[in-house]
């Protein structure tokens, strides 16, 4: 295929639109609304019955779409057309955010879907043990790191919100605590990141009472467990 021919079929691919689920992903606004699966009863419903199959083929398409844009910003610029490069760029960028979003979608939506099947949270570390998983927050940071990002190591000075319902039979569930709720301090000490909540946790022996200060829409409570679990 002649260059001018390549450009012009590239620019006919881009130029059909993603689909409008995939638009939707990349508004914060909806990742946040899908977030909240657990929020309301069964919650909304996620992008289909096997949501995370879903979320897997949505990167296929958008990744497919990113290499074409790719492609065609390199024969634009080595074509000298200016208005081919600016067009790969504009539905890069959208392109890159949709991915985003598919990032922070993704261990949600795992979570969301070993839930209805009955499967909690295994982790036996100091956060988990009480109920409260701290692995949706790892696996976000995580990735956001892996695509480049800085993570969500940034303190919250809100407190940590969790971002799962507690695991059924734990301490946070038995003391009516939610999903999206906050822990805001550990024994009156404030703590912003899963990390100092960890730390504050491991200062009790197995079994001793830690006081947690859980805030939920603006009210907060105390709330009196025993520090349950810890790694090996």
């Amino acid at each position: 295929m002649e260059p001018a021919e390549a450009i012009a079929a590239a620019i006919a691919a881009l130029r059909k639109p993603l689909p409008a689920e995939l638009l939707a992903l990349a508004a914060a606004e909806e990742v946040s609304i899908r977030q909240g699966l657990d929020l309301a009863g069964d919650g909304p419903a996620p992008l289909s019955a096997t949501a995370s199959n879903a979320v897997q083929g949505a990167y296929g398409a958008v990744g497919q779409a990113s290499g074409t844009a790719a492609s065609l910003f390199a024969t634009g610029r080595l074509m000298f057309e200016g208005a081919a490069c600016d067009f790969a760029v504009d539905r890069m960028k959208t392109y890159a955010q949709a991915t985003k979003a598919l990032n922070a979608l993704l261990p949600q939506v795992v979570g969301w879907e070993l839930r209805e099947e009955g499967l909690a949270c295994h982790c036996v570390c100091p956060m988990c043990g009480l109920g409260a998983c701290g692995c949706i927050w790892a696996s976000l940071h995580n990735i956001d790191l892996a695509w480049g990002g800085a993570g969500l190591a940034e303190p919250d000075e809100h407190g940590i919100p969790l971002r799962s319902p507690p695991r059924p039979g734990s301490q946070l569930a038995a003391a009516g605590v939610q999903q999206w709720d906050r822990v805001v301090a550990v024994d009156d000490q404030a703590v912003r990141a899963p990390a100092e909540l960890q730390t504050a946790l491991r200062r009790h022996a197995i079994g001793e009472e830690v006081r947690l200060r859980i805030e939920h829409n603006g009210d907060s409570r105390e709330v009196v467990v025993r520090h349950a679990s810890d790694l090996p």
